[in-house]
């Protein structure tokens, strides 16, 4: 064996060792209540328990480390492949332990702190996350890169980067709903205000004390925005029937008579996970 090849057979054994090494060595990730984990390896039986971490967690490609997820967990393609552990405050414990999680994954507003509290009692390690603002929501996927550290994992985090560098000028108002009966707003604290705000629109209800306040019709007229933005589901007709009670409740307003009524896809906007992107691109298409 002449010496050149000899060289190249030990360059390709020191990388295996190191990539070995490098995917094995120790680290630490803290969660977003101060949680400091360490890790060993790499966790592979991890269980997902809000919709928007499981997004995450698929657009990251580590979805192959992911063993059980919520009833609510509809998206992407491939979360019907996954075992249902039951609801987000409700989780069956049961099938939770039978999958053996070594890591489990939940928010603090989708999820309630019982639920937190009986899963740390049985002994599972709860990563807990807390998105608040779009920039909470990279270091989601960068703090999930470096747990599951999947292959391209940088590129991932860089392109989802990239893709939020746009800022569009505007000084026009907004009225956002996530319901219509009772009128439930949201204020600047939210995640889903950030992305209005990414975008340069103004939410009139932002200085609100609540996160999620009830508003009246009558203080809607008083606050008279430039957009109503309403979020629904995809259920038959519903923005049909919708569109049809706003103008008859709404029909002073200058959105109204300006036809400026637009209707957001809530499972995009609700959740604090990768479609941001989608709803920012959507946000920045409409006409001032």
């Amino acid at each position: 064996m002449n010496r050149t090849l000899q060289f190249f057979i030990l360059l390709l054994l020191f990388s295996s060792c190191r990539d070995t090494r490098d995917k094995t060595i120790e680290h630490s990730v803290t969660d977003d209540l101060g949680n400091v984990f360490l890790f060993s390896e790499i966790p592979v039986r991890v269980i997902s328990l809000a919709p928007s971490i499981t997004e995450c967690i698929f657009y990251i490609n580590a979805e192959n480390n992911l063993k059980g997820i919520t009833d609510y967990c509809d998206y992407p393609q491939g979360v019907e492949k996954k075992v249902r552990v039951g609801g987000m405050i409700d989780p069956n414990t049961e099938l939770i332990a039978r999958l053996n999680p070594d890591l489990i994954f939940i928010t603090t507003e989708g999820n309630s702190q019982l639920t937190y509290k009986n899963l740390k009692e049985l002994g599972y390690r709860v990563f807990v996350f807390n998105p608040k603002t779009v920039n909470d929501i990279y270091r989601m996927l960068e703090k999930l890169n470096e747990i599951f550290r999947p292959e391209k994992g940088s590129e991932t985090l860089r392109r989802f980067s990239d893709s939020l560098a746009f800022k569009k000028s505007r000084d026009r108002t907004f009225a956002g709903f996530i319901s219509v009966k009772p009128l439930i707003t949201f204020n600047s604290n939210t995640f889903i205000n950030d992305i209005f705000s990414g975008c340069g629109f103004i939410n009139v209800y932002g200085s609100e004390k609540l996160d999620y306040p009830s508003v009246s019709d009558e203080d809607l007229n008083i606050k008279n925005p430039d957009y109503l933005m309403i979020m629904i589901n995809s259920s038959p007709g519903l923005k049909e029937k919708l569109n049809e009670e706003i103008i008859k409740r709404f029909g002073s307003l200058k959105s109204v008579r300006d036809n400026k009524i637009i209707y957001l896809d809530e499972s995009i906007f609700s959740r604090p996970g990768p479609r941001v992107i989608r709803a920012m691109q959507f946000l920045n298409e409409q006409g001032d």
